[in-house]
């Protein structure tokens, strides 16, 4: 009896031993963590910057991007490569070379990318123009950038009519869709992204000056009104009608400078500007039919002090808020 207790304990041990050993020879398996996603190194350099349309809501620009990688990774940035927001996109001049345990991959590329034009500061306005860039097949457990910040950066050379380029910038980070576009039950799919801020700022004020000199000269013609006597009908008739005259000239301007500027459903400074001048115009006809009245009941002295004091009023009025208006959009500059 002790004798059979002894090999059937003896047999455990044995068979014990033996499960030890064969699950410390077997592979890993899933217990084998799996790697990180690839991680890309992306930058850009701007060489041409042109065609900016507030009309259209674009802008036009050439430039080169970089992907550079581990080369045990099996990438090919430049061909699952998405320009989320560009209208056209072209590319030309690929090129990928092998440097140490790094693979390096580059194109030349051109295309037009939406933007939203704020012109409500015009001429003190600031834009940042971004160009983004997307992975389009891998999502972000397998594949993220990281931005090249130190090597992207723009021609000193170009040149725009109107802008300076302040500076030129890249940050990675993800977006994330609330879809899985048929791939699996997941509400949504994240993929990485590498966005170039492209920052200019405005540099026209010839072009404020000239877009509203015929404003302007509108309101000191609307001045010269309170000089001419309404008691007379022939010069009073011309009065009104000079006045008339300006506001129609006013809103075609308006017209003007929102087809140079491009619509905007802000409330802009060249709007406020527009709108000032047409109120002190309007104040220009109130004053002449004041005085009219004043003349046709034989009040013809207390008509001419209304139409001077209104004239120096008007004007201080005007001067002081165009002044706060433009100080006001040069602050938020």
């Amino acid at each position: 009896m002790v004798k059979c207790v002894l090999n059937r304990l003896l047999c455990f041990l044995v068979f014990s031993l033996a499960a030890s050993a064969f699950a410390a020879d077997e592979p890993a398996g899933t217990m084998t963590p799996k790697p990180g996603p690839t991680r890309i190194l992306s930058g850009a350099f701007l060489t041409s910057l042109y065609d900016l349309n507030p009309n259209n809501n674009t802008f036009t620009a050439d430039l080169w991007v970089w992907f550079l990688h581990d080369k045990s990774r099996d990438v090919k940035p430049l061909k699952t490569l998405e320009p989320v927001n560009a209208r056209d996109f072209k590319t030309s001049l690929e090129t990928t070379q092998e440097r140490g345990a790094e693979r390096y991959h580059a194109e030349k590329v051109r295309g037009i990318f939406n933007h939203s034009w704020d012109v409500k500061n015009f001429p003190f306005d600031r834009h940042e123009l971004k160009i983004r860039l997307e992975e389009g097949l891998a999502e972000v457990g397998e594949l993220a950038y990281v931005a090249d910040s130190a090597n992207t950066a723009f021609d000193p050379s170009i040149n725009i009519d109107g802008w300076r380029i302040d500076r030129v910038a890249a940050a990675a980070g993800q977006h994330t869709y609330n879809s899985s576009f048929g791939l699996g039950d997941a509400p949504t799919s994240t993929y990485a992204t590498n966005v170039i801020s492209i920052f200019i700022e405005r540099d026209a004020a010839g072009l404020f000056w000239k877009l509203l000199a015929a404003i302007y000269i509108a309101f000191l013609v609307s001045i010269v009104s309170f000089f001419m006597d309404p008691s007379k009908d022939g010069i009073f008739n011309g009065r009104v009608g000079l006045l008339v005259g300006m506001i129609f000239a006013v809103v075609i301007n308006s017209q003007r400078v929102a087809a140079t500027l491009g619509q905007s459903s802000a409330f802009t400074l060249v709007d406020k500007i527009h709108v000032l001048t047409l109120l002190s115009i309007l104040c220009s006809l109130i004053g002449a039919l004041t005085s009219r009245h004043l003349h046709t009941t034989n009040r013809g002295e207390l008509a001419l002090r209304i139409d001077r004091r209104m004239a120096g009023t008007v004007v201080v009025i005007y001067a002081a808020l165009n002044v706060f208006m433009i100080m006001a959009a040069r602050q938020a500059f």
